[in-house]
C-alpha cells in the first residue's frame, strides 16, 4: 500500500509539473491541472508498483523509477503541445547513465551496459536518419529522446529495445490511419510521436520477457 501511496502522491506532482510546462510552452493551451494530476496519480501507482515487482535492487528501482515518472511527464506535454523538454530528457538520461553504471559496477560484468551503450548509439543514429530524410517529420524532441530509451532498453536486453521502436511504429501508425479514417486527421498532419516511444518502452520494460525473441 505504501508502494501504491508513494506512487500516486509522485505521479500527481508530475501532472502539476506538466500543467506548468505545458503553459510556458503554449498559453493557449487549456488543460486542467486536476485532470492532469488525476492522471499521473493513477499511472505513478501502477508502474511503481511495477517497479517494485519488476526490479529488485534499489538502483535499477530508482533508474527505471525515474524513466517511468519522466515518460509520463513527457507523454503529457507532447500530447498537447507537440514538444518533448530537452532538460527532461537530460535527466533521464544522466541518472539513467549513473544508476545503471553503479549497477553493473556492483555486479562485476559490463555486458548489460555495452549493450546499452550499443542500443543508444544505434537508437540516435537510426532517429537522426529519419529526421532528416522526412525533412523534420519526425522531431528533435525524438531524435534526443531515442537514445534515452535505447540505453535503458538496451541495458535488458536488445530484444526488448527492438520491440519498443517497433511497437511505437506500429501504435502510431494505427492511430495515424484511423485519425484519417474518421476524417479527423491527413496525412499533412503532425502526430506527437513521444507518447508512443513512451508507450513502447514501458511495455518493454515490464513485460518485455513475454515477447518473442527477435534472435534465435
Amino acid at each position: 500500500m505504501l508502494t501504491i501511496f508513494v506512487g500516486a502522491v509522485v505521479g500527481a506532482l508530475v501532472g502539476v509539473s506538466a500543467k506548468k510546462f505545458i503553459v510556458e510552452i503554449d498559453s493557449q493551451v487549456v488543460v486542467s491541472p486536476i485532470k492532469l494530476s488525476a492522471f499521473g496519480a493513477v499511472l505513478g501507482a501502477i508502474f511503481l508498483s511495477l517497479i517494485r515487482a519488476r526490479f529488485s535492487s534499489w538502483d535499477l528501482q530508482v533508474c527505471y523509477a525515474i524513466l517511468c515518472f519522466g515518460l509520463i511527464l513527457q507523454t503529457m506535454i507532447d500530447a498537447l503541445t507537440h514538444r518533448l523538454v530537452r532538460s527532461i530528457t537530460h535527466l533521464m538520461g544522466v541518472t539513467g547513465v549513473m544508476f545503471l553504471l553503479i549497477s553493473e559496477i556492483w555486479a562485476n560484468s559490463y555486458d548489460s551496459v555495452v549493450a546499452a551503450l550499443i542500443c543508444a548509439v544505434v537508437s540516435y543514429c537510426l532517429f537522426a536518419a529519419i529526421n532528416k530524410i522526412t525533412l523534420g517529420g519526425l522531431g528533435d524532441g525524438d531524435v534526443r529522446l531515442a537514445p534515452v530509451l535505447g540505453w535503458h532498453l538496451g541495458f535488458l536486453g536488445y530484444n526488448e529495445a527492438i520491440w519498443a521502436i517497433f511497437l511505437a511504429c506500429i501504435g502510431a501508425s494505427v492511430v495515424g490511419v484511423s485519425l484519417i479514417a474518421v476524417g479527423r486527421g491527413s496525412l499533412k498532419h503532425r502526430l506527437a510521436f513521444g507518447p508512443y516511444l513512451a508507450l513502447g518502452t514501458l511495455i518493454c520494460v515490464f513485460f518485455g520477457d513475454a515477447l518473442p525473441s527477435v534472435f534465435s
